[in-house]
């Protein structure tokens, strides 16, 4: 018997994964990688230690596919909606107005991705550079469109693409901090946006 293509089996193992790699996020975003334990992780997602080790090898495996599968379905979702829009200024915006509401409705993988992500591979490998590299790629063929077209200048587009991505981050490393302490109604979407579109938009 299957469901939508997948066994009864398969489904139930796509299920606890997700509810593993959800427990995840809680207790790294709670605990920071390094006083998380995947004894912590069992007890949050409900399961045997054992049983945790059926799905991944080690704490450190369980971190990645934690981080990456949600960075997979950001990026996923933030292409969608840029596909959706006719001009490079509103691909841009959709794009910006995904990944900040993902960040804002995530706790725990927003500190995941702000606290650890870059302490732990510096963007020299590990398994997000692919998929980071990926959706910097893909902004970048959006920007190239625009430049092609003379809606921006000519910039250098991966490099725009990787500096927009980390504007982002940015923002709530911002928050993080407890800045902008002087504008409790500072939007940082709009900022992001408006402080990268001057830069990149055609004079």
């Amino acid at each position: 018997m299957t469901l939508q293509g997948k066994t009864k089996r398969q489904a139930l193992t796509e299920f606890r994964e997700a509810e593993i790699l959800e427990a995840a996020r809680k207790v790294f975003g709670e605990h920071g990688y390094a006083n998380a334990t995947v004894d912590l992780i069992a007890a949050e997602a409900g399961v045997a230690k054992g049983t945790l080790y059926l799905y991944y090898e080690s704490k450190d495996a369980i971190f990645w596919a934690a981080l990456t599968s949600r960075f997979r379905e950001m990026h996923a979702q933030a292409r969608r909606e840029m596909q959706a829009q006719a001009s490079v200024r509103e691909k841009i915006r959709a794009g910006l107005r995904v990944r900040f509401a993902f960040l804002k409705s995530d706790e725990q993988f927003l500190r995941m991705y702000v606290t650890e992500f870059g302490a732990m591979c510096r963007l020299q490998g590990g398994p997000l550079q692919a998929l980071y590299r990926e959706a910097a790629e893909y902004v970048a063929e959006v920007l190239q469109t625009g430049v092609d077209s003379g809606e921006l200048r000519p910039v250098n587009t991966l490099a725009a693409a990787m500096a927009l991505m980390e504007l982002v981050k940015g923002m709530f490393v911002m928050r993080f901090a407890g800045l902008p302490r002087h504008d409790p109604a500072f939007d940082g979407e709009q900022f992001v946006f408006e402080l990268f579109w001057n830069g990149v938009a055609a004079r």
